[in-house]
């Protein structure tokens, strides 16, 4: 006995897709029904669903017949796509508040990064502990679990499915034999420069509506928002994912974010090039926008977290410099004179007066 067939597409209220195929021995079968009482919710169904649930006296399709068109009706043109209108629409009170606008755009920006990231078959987590790695340099499992706030087997899990990929890699910590430490590889590292790059596309995509100039205040207003909801380590700067180049691109602001993985000469070069080019070489402390216009390279030897800020008797204010081998000491970079996101300028012991995280001027 042929069994009509339908399949096609379906959104939910928030606007998310996915496949739906139904088959039934019955050739009167109300699909719109059936997948709404599956679904226990409204759908807006489309494609070919809509088409054999619309008013044309069609109600399925049977085998070997096109896309759209009801069995028996294969010399006429398909009826075209007349599924329901679109009911679901936000309440217009609850637009009047921030934080529900931010789930609801967090919500979407979620799901159009995660069919990103699994159009390379990987998950968010596996992104985050990539770049976790790059950005601070090899870690103890342990450790890495800690600083993405994640449960050690889960972990495990994402460290042995980026294993087998090749991204990274599980070697014994050379200064210390008992430590296995989570390295990226070559390959990963390449990978994730590609990933970048193909994600970020996501942003276009959300942020469509604003000018550039929106966006970067945007990101500095969001940055700000993440810091009082998740301040992270007390008294660190901190940096992106961005790495230097042999060419200082001028007019893209990313140029000028400071890598504090990399080593403090190489640190102290790149702020000493931007001096006259805009924007300076920059990061951020306490969610707000800092230009470093002054930096040397530190006489003593300083371990810990990159981008950690030490306040030293004889030196000032040092930032730790350089990936973390967990308690390698290395060089350090001093701070002379930064700049505020207001255009002020302050000696680097006056911004960080302790107590003093808002960049304003403490005199």
């Amino acid at each position: 006995m042929e069994r009509p067939v339908v399949s096609g597409t379906a959104c939910d209220a928030s606007g998310a897709k996915f496949t739906v195929v139904g088959i039934s021995n019955t050739p009167t079968t109300d699909w719109a029904q059936v997948f709404r009482a599956l679904a226990g919710t409204d759908l807006t169904l489309a494609g070919d669903v809509a088409a054999l649930t619309a008013d044309t006296g069609a109600s399925a399709t049977g085998p070997g017949t096109a896309p759209g068109a009801a069995a028996g009706d294969a010399g006429r043109p398909a009826a075209a796509p007349t599924g329901p209108p679109r009911l679901s629409m936000t309440p217009p009170s609850v637009l009047n508040l921030n934080a529900y606008l931010m789930y609801a755009v967090g919500k979407a920006a979620r799901r159009r990064l995660t069919e990103r990231l699994a159009a390379h078959n990987l998950r968010l987590w596996h992104l985050t502990v990539m770049a976790m790695v790059a950005d601070l340099g090899p870690q103890m499992k342990t450790l890495l679990a800690a600083r993405l706030d994640m449960n050690s087997s889960d972990l495990v899990k994402i460290v042995n499915d980026l294993e087998r990929t090749g991204h990274v890699d599980c070697a014994r910590d050379p200064g210390n034999r008992r430590r296995i430490l989570v390295r990226l590889t070559p390959e990963g590292r390449a990978y994730l420069d590609l990933l970048n790059a193909d994600i970020a596309a996501t942003d276009d995509e959300v942020l469509a509506p604003l000018s550039a100039s929106e966006r970067e205040v945007l990101a500095s207003l969001l940055r700000r928002v993440h810091h009082h909801l998740d301040p992270g380590p007390a008294g660190t700067v901190h940096h992106g994912p961005e790495r230097f180049t042999e060419v200082l691109r001028s007019g893209s602001d990313e140029d000028g974010r400071i890598d504090w993985t990399r080593s403090a000469e190489e640190i102290a070069g790149f702020v000493e090039a931007r001096r006259p080019l805009r924007p300076n070489a920059f990061t951020h402390h306490a969610g707000r926008r800092l230009d470093v216009l002054t930096a040397t390279v530190s006489r003593g030897l300083y371990s810990g977290e990159p981008g950690h800020i030490r306040h030293h008797e004889d030196e000032g204010v040092v930032v730790v410099t350089g990936a973390d081998h967990l308690g390698g000491g290395r060089p350090g970079l001093v701070l002379h004179r930064v700049r505020n996101e207001h255009g002020a300028e302050f000696r680097a012991e006056e911004y960080f007066t302790p107590g003093r995280t808002d960049g304003h001027d403490p005199r």
